[in-house]
């Protein structure tokens, strides 16, 4: 059903088949009104003939069957038509074909029961028993008879074969079938003419449009008519004029747009010669903040008071670059001057891109080696100082000298965790960590985290308490050093920022896929906008105190290195002066995963 012709005549056919099937279908049923009407009326005079001719002809109820013979020998009435009288208990007194040596009949059909409760009522057809056990198709009437108190005397019950009427309604079907055949065969014949008529043109027009599209481009179609397809001819020839005038044109325009097509994944906005907006990508709009409704205001003019550059600091002759410094975004600038064939400037191509993560990443750099070159020059100039004291004649000082030693190796000690820290992250980052996976229990690992600190705690005035949870088979997959490492660190500093006497609780939670170990203080809490920063590498909250604490800066770094190679995560909530509640989510362990195996981070 792809080609239009077939479409046309199918549409065609389908009409006319609803119309000719409708109208047979209200032909049908009028015809089917009509009888059966007809024979309503038919048993109703019947009905009434019997009453005046029998009923109240006849006083006496054995003469009914004598008034019945009567009836019929005057032959006013259809012969197939019959005819009974039943009394008020629903058994037969006389009838068309009725004897007295029958049994009595007893009618049960709806429309004898409606007349004996004194409604009359006609049945349509329906195939029902008589009294002669026979299965026939009636139309049935039944009428009650009152007598002078008005109260129900007889039921006179009429009815008539139906065949006569369906054989009416069946010739009028095949007339009807017949008619709707030969009405589709002469619409597929007209629907066939009417469509070529419309498919013709257009046929010829798609042989010409493929042709146009192969770069044939001197097409023309004679126009024949005043139609809509002649309008289509007329508008596919001017297509086919502006489309070779366009093609000469786009040589022109090829220049500029390689240029824009090569910088497409940065914000790209061109001006032509006299400084108006040619093209401007979505990233311009972003990077710039302004909308695309802004259009009409934009110009090169606009966009240099935008970034505050001035026309003479543009090079005719080479790009121009320059960097922006938007609410914490950065955005390198480039503008490109671009010229014709004739070699004169048409115009300037501006790229924009986003470094604003490159930016961050150099300034972390610098922070990170500031940091790095700090930590280790503090012990050393204490290593200097001290050894300088020793070798001027504090040696010959036993105890003081001993003391200066111990500092010295404390001030050592300091550094081998600095470097140790150090070197750690060095093999995050070049993927060189390895890890021994296998099933774990988490249960058993907080509990020895726990027992490890207890200790600490106690000398420092502090109760770290575990709230042991009911289901103590919590399985991860996991390498169990390193977790410790990980709930180990964050348990020291829940002590080390909280002071004496105060209440640092541990507690595991399950979720449907995760299991949550939670440290909560009552320390000094992290402002709201340090959050976010304190898994930066030597990053603090508090610098002096930190470092007075023997911090480094370097544990919540590698503690989330470590729960990153575990697709687990670390959360925080805190509150300043309030304290800190540390989650450290870990994933459960499901039976399609090995049970034990060795896995090195690093990359191939």
């Amino acid at each position: 059903m792809k080609s239009v012709r077939f479409k046309l005549i199918f549409i065609y056919f389908i009409l006319v088949f609803i119309v000719m099937i409708i109208s047979g279908t209200f032909i049908i049923f009028s015809i089917q009104k009509q009888e059966i009407s007809k024979v309503e009326e038919e048993l109703r005079s019947f009905s009434k003939a019997i009453k005046e001719q029998i009923v109240d002809e006849y006083q006496n109820p054995e003469d009914f069957q004598n008034g019945f013979t009567d009836l019929f020998i005057k032959k006013v009435f259809n012969q197939n038509i019959q005819g009974v009288i039943i009394d008020k208990d629903g058994k037969t007194i006389a009838g068309t074909n009725y004897t007295k040596d029958d049994i009595p009949y007893e009618y049960k059909n709806s429309v004898v029961i409606s007349a004996l409760n004194g409604k009359e009522q006609f049945s349509k057809s329906k195939k029902t028993v008589d009294e002669n056990s026979e299965i026939k198709e009636w139309l049935s009437y039944a009428m009650p008879v009152f007598d002078s108190e008005n109260k129900l005397e007889y039921v006179i019950y009429t009815k008539v074969d139906a065949s006569n009427v369906n054989q009416t309604l069946r010739q009028t079907i095949n007339t009807i079938g017949i008619a709707v055949i030969i009405a589709l065969i002469l619409a597929i014949t007209l629907g066939g003419l009417f469509a070529n008529t419309i498919t013709g043109p257009i046929s010829v027009l798609t042989k010409k449009a493929n042709l146009l599209a192969k770069g044939n481009l001197e097409q023309h179609i004679i126009v024949r008519g005043e139609d809509e397809i002649g309008q289509l001819t007329r508008s596919f020839n001017h297509m086919a004029r502006e489309l070779r005038k366009t093609v000469s044109e786009m040589e022109n325009e090829n220049n500029k747009l390689e240029i824009v097509l090569h910088n497409m994944t940065d914000g790209v906005v061109a001006f032509d010669d006299i400084g108006s907006l040619i093209h401007a990508n979505k990233e311009f709009y972003e990077l710039m903040g302004l909308d695309e409704e802004d259009n009409y205001k934009i110009n090169l003019d606009y966009f240099l008071n935008r970034i505050n550059l001035a026309k003479n600091q543009i090079s005719v002759d080479k790009n121009t670059e320059c960097f922006l410094d938007r609410d914490g975004k950065y955005i390198q600038v480039v503008l490109i001057p671009y010229t014709g064939k004739n070699k004169f400037i048409e115009g300037i191509m501006v790229v924009l891109k986003d470094i604003t993560k490159q930016k961050k990443l150099d300034n972390m750099r610098k922070e990170f080696v500031a940091n790095v070159s700090h930590e280790i020059r503090t012990p050393i100039t204490t290593i200097k100082s001290y050894t300088e004291t020793l070798l001027d004649g504090a040696i010959e000082e036993k105890e003081l000298a001993i003391d200066f030693l111990n500092t010295i190796n404390e001030a050592t000690d300091r550094m081998k965790f600095l470097t140790d820290d150090l070197l750690e992250l060095s093999r995050f980052d070049d993927g060189r960590i390895s890890f021994h996976f296998k099933k774990v229990n988490l249960y058993d690992i907080v509990l020895g985290c726990v027992k490890q600190n207890i200790m600490m705690a106690n000398k420092k005035n502090q109760k770290l308490v575990f709230e042991e949870p009911d289901e103590k088979q919590l399985y991860i997959k996991a390498d169990a050093g390193r977790i410790n490492q990980v709930l180990n660190n964050i348990i020291s500093n829940a002590m080390k920022y909280s002071p004496e006497n105060t209440l640092i609780e541990i507690f595991i939670t399950t979720s449907v896929n995760d299991y949550s170990v939670s440290i909560k203080d009552r320390g000094m809490g992290i402002p709201k906008e340090d959050i976010p920063r304190i898994f930066e590498r030597f990053y603090r909250v508090d610098k002096a105190r930190s470092r007075a604490m023997g911090g480094n800066g370097l544990g919540l770094s590698i503690a989330k290195e470590i729960m990153t190679e575990h697709n687990g995560d670390i959360k925080v909530y805190s509150k300043l002066s309030e304290g800190t509640t540390m989650q450290v989510i870990f994933k459960k362990y499901t039976d399609k995963e090995p049970l034990q195996f060795n896995y090195e981070n690093q990359n191939f």
